[in-house]
């Protein structure tokens, strides 16, 4: 009997850290991020109306919270919103793209945006009708392969 009260007492010690140690961490994680401020948004206000709800970074990376609003008669399709990543000095630190397949007249969508993307102090945010396509990693290193062998046997 006495081993099985040894052996809850030890139980409730690591459920009790457990569960300190989640609220600590969820707590300093909170506290590491500092809202951004100073972005601009230049996307014409007759045809989509962009707003950010939550723009929060770290010292590692960060998040875009906003609201997409379509205020034209017609629907909008097939258009990107490119957001730039800019450092305290307007240093580009990266770029982040957000579909946008389809939205009809006067309908609202919210958008999210993730980066890892570091000393990010503030956006800027555009209308884009493309978005520049990422070579694909096997491509590349198929590509690396061939220029290798081309040279070695020159």
């Amino acid at each position: 009997m006495d081993k099985m009260k040894s052996f809850l007492m030890y139980f409730l010690i690591l459920v009790v850290f457990y569960i300190f140690s989640n609220i600590m961490i969820n707590a300093f994680l909170k506290v590491s991020y500092s809202d951004m401020n100073g972005y601009e948004i230049n996307v014409n206000s007759e045809q989509l109306f962009v707003d950010v709800t939550e723009a929060k970074s770290s010292k590692r990376n960060g998040y875009i919270n906003g609201i997409i609003k379509n205020n034209s008669e017609e629907k909008v399709e097939n258009k990107y919103l490119k957001i730039t990543l800019l450092s305290k000095r307007n240093v580009t630190m990266g770029e982040k793209y957000v579909k946008i397949d389809i939205i009809e007249p006067k309908q609202l969508r919210k958008f999210e945006v993730k980066f890892d993307n570091d000393n990010v102090k503030t956006f800027k945010i555009e209308l884009v009708d493309t978005k520049p396509e990422e070579e694909d990693f096997v491509e590349l290193v198929k590509n690396n392969v061939k220029d290798l062998v081309n040279n070695k046997n020159n």
